[in-house]
């Protein structure tokens, strides 16, 4: 089985080019202009136009309006769209693109019941936020929370790096996962070498 990889919070032409060139799935786009990693349209202009439309992006939403939305698939029409606020499912599937949903895990059963509000997602991205962070918070939660049955459909985030991977993997296999600190060198700017380790750990589980 193929793991999903998403290299997120990528700010820069060279932190995509490499995540990419790596073997990385997709890579994600900060959008929320309250983060520290958010991309400006202007500077996704210039990784397009260097890299090109065709790789999949993951622009990553809290509660954006519809333009928004539609300004980023200008630019990067191939991409899975992620919201991590308050939208409803209506909202979510009314670009016609596949979306993932994320949801900050606090217990097993408001997990069940979240999962059960998006029937129409792609994924569902399982982070360690609060009403407040909307993840990205570097923390990881207890993966045994995950329910197994729905495995095929959950993507983790928070906290993952080099050094906890193989113990997610070796806990429970996912549809994907996503990491932005734990591949940093600084917030904002990928360790190379630490993208290339991370992809090679998790391609170990293919």
């Amino acid at each position: 089985m193929s793991i999903f990889i998403k290299i997120c919070g990528i700010t820069n032409l060279e932190d995509a080019k490499v995540s990419l060139t790596e073997g990385a799935d997709a890579i994600g786009f900060i959008q929320s202009k309250k983060s520290e990693r958010f991309v400006s349209l202007e500077t996704l202009n210039d990784i397009r136009n260097v890299i090109g439309p065709n790789f999949l992006t993951i622009p990553v939403f809290v509660n954006p309006s519809t333009k928004d939305v539609m300004d980023f698939l200008k630019i990067f029409p191939n991409s899975i769209l992620q919201f991590h606020g308050d939208e409803e499912e209506d909202f979510c599937k009314s670009f016609n693109k596949p979306y993932i949903k994320a949801i900050n895990i606090s217990n097993q059963e408001n997990l069940v019941n979240d999962l059960n509000r998006f029937k129409d997602a792609y994924a569902f991205l399982l982070d360690s936020g609060d009403s407040q962070t909307r993840g990205g918070t570097g923390k990881t939660f207890d993966w045994k929370l995950i329910p197994k049955e729905l495995s095929n459909k959950i993507i983790v985030a928070g906290g993952l790096d080099s050094n906890n991977i193989n113990v997610l993997l070796d806990t429970i296999i996912p549809f994907g996962v996503d990491v932005s600190s734990g591949v940093e060198s600084k917030r904002g700017v990928k360790d190379h070498s630490k993208i290339d380790n991370f992809i090679k750990l998790v391609k170990k589980y293919e």
